[in-house]
């Protein structure tokens, strides 16, 4: 049973997503904004987790809040993005002046219009030398996103995030469109919101980033999501401030899970922790997939690097998830034995060593125990840090091109039709013939084939065009060759020139 509602429903802050692509200066916005430098603490300068942070701006003489959601950029982060869209209220697509509509502005503004939330555009970086904030516009049009003063009914500002030209007419657009949609919250009813970040806190435990989108969260309270509870005991402000009571449209970070909750999930606040948990759903067993598909007899599969994974958060981690398996080819690819979050243990070094092929383990933004490091050096294991997602994926697939046992790879390099049969001696054919595609070169193999049957392979030791020794025939020519071949090549046949590598 929840607390009750007085029906207390107010007007309510809004939760704005800023959303784009991969430096187009979203950071840098919510930085000039807050009055802070995020960026500077991000590795790489790009932001790689969702952050929430609340500022006030004034109007008509009364302070107003605003509760930002930054969300990272990066390819790898897209599912994380569409979460932002979902759980705010009003989206900010930012999109740069100098570079206009990119792979990742597309992506979300197709998460923006899922969620059918409402948006602003903020043409950002109109200070530099090579903005053209008109082609800009052309690019919005052309995916139907049809600007006010431009055909169509959506606001926009142009900004500089770096020196703040337009930002705060861009602030007075949020105010705006939170007016016009009339955000309302009941201060009465027990908090519900979103997870927008998980993690394993060294020293507390688990903890998580809440939006509270309606109702209030009090110290006594249970907060389930999913599965996880957690008793409202340490509850604080993003910037660490301790908290007794929150309320809808404000983030906080409360510590003291059960388990870690999943990004994303929805969460709802109880009268106490009793409440909470009879209200928790069954365990569902969920059946996995076998990793590897069973292979026929005399069929070898492709070479697999097993490799463990320890992230800071939630949203990295799902993020590497989702990279992983696009590494390597048909022939060579990265298996993930094993993931989660927290500092890299003694169990991940164990499971290293255990695996059928020495796994790589692979940190990201977290350190590594010491008995695991000592371990892991005592077994060689390969342990790997990172704090830039791309950089931890070009190692992976650097790691893997070592690691993968090389392959003869053939490449085609030309054919030719034999036209006359001059003679032979033991294993060596002399015929004539003329190159029907590509070349053929001194020193090359040739694939014989018959009527599309393969006859044998052999080898060019000798080729004349014009009675003058030549080390290539292009397409087209007639020629003579010597050929050495333990078999018969005769008038008809089609000689396939390739050359043979390993990869």
């Amino acid at each position: 049973m929840t607390l009750k509602s007085d029906n207390s429903t107010v007007e309510r802050p809004p939760i704005v997503a800023v959303l784009g692509h991969v430096d187009h200066g979203k950071s840098t916005l919510l930085d000039f904004i807050r009055k802070s430098n995020v960026v500077a603490g991000e590795a790489g300068g790009i932001t790689q987790h969702v952050a929430a942070y609340e500022v006030e701006r004034e109007k008509k003489g009364m302070k107003k809040r605003i509760t930002f959601i930054d969300t990272p950029g990066h390819a790898a982060f897209s599912a994380i993005r569409a979460r932002g869209a979902t759980a705010a209220d009003i989206a900010i697509l930012v999109v740069a002046a100098d570079d206009g509509v990119k792979a990742q502005t597309l992506e979300a503004l197709k998460s923006i219009r899922d969620a059918g939330t409402p948006f602003i555009v903020a043409i950002n970086k109109i200070d530099k030398p090579n903005a053209d904030q008109e082609r800009t516009i052309r690019t919005l049009l052309d995916e139907k996103v049809y600007l006010e003063k431009y055909g169509g009914d959506v606001p926009w500002a142009a900004i500089s995030a770096k020196t703040g030209t337009g930002v705060e007419e861009l602030l007075d657009l949020v105010l705006l469109v939170a007016e016009i949609e009339g955000f309302t919250g009941d201060a009465g009813a027990p908090a519900h919101g979103y997870v927008i970040e998980a993690h394993r806190d060294q020293k507390r435990g688990l903890a998580a980033t809440l939006i509270i989108t309606d109702g209030t969260l009090r110290s006594g309270m249970a907060v389930r999501a999913g599965r996880a509870i957690a008793p409202v005991r340490i509850m604080e402000s993003t910037s660490g401030k301790s908290l007794r009571e929150a309320s809808f449209s404000t983030p906080v970070q409360l510590v003291g899970f059960d388990t870690l909750p999943q990004v994303g999930e929805e969460f709802f606040a109880y009268k106490n922790k009793r409440e909470a948990e009879e209200t928790r759903p069954a365990l569902v067993p969920v059946e996995r997939a076998a990793t590897k598909a069973p292979l026929e007899e005399g069929q070898t599969g492709p070479f697999e690097m097993p490799v463990i994974i320890r992230a800071d958060a939630s949203g990295s981690l799902e993020a590497i998830d989702q990279e992983v398996p696009k590494l390597g080819t048909e022939h060579a690819r990265v298996r993930l034995v094993q993931s989660g979050i927290g500092a890299i243990s003694e169990n991940d070094v164990k499971a290293a060593i255990a695996s059928d092929v020495p796994a790589v383990v692979i940190g990201f933004n977290v350190g590594i125990d010491a008995p695991a490091a000592a371990l892991a050096l005592q077994h060689g294991i390969r342990v790997e840090t990172f704090t830039i997602i791309y950089k931890l994926t070009e190692r992976l697939e650097e790691l893997l091109k070592e690691t993968a046992p090389k392959r003869k790879v053939e490449a085609i390099t030309g054919k030719a039709k034999v036209l006359k049969q001059f003679g032979s001696r033991k294993d060596e054919r002399v015929v004539g013939g003329k190159v029907s595609e590509g070349f053929l070169e001194l020193g090359s193999s040739v694939r014989v084939m018959r009527r599309a049957v393969e006859v044998g392979v052999g080898k060019i030791k000798n080729i004349q065009s014009n009675k003058q020794d030549v080390s290539r025939i292009e397409e087209g020519r007639e020629f003579g060759t010597q050929i050495h071949a333990p078999f018969e090549i005769l008038q008809g046949d089609t000689l396939e020139g390739f050359r043979t590598s390993m990869e």
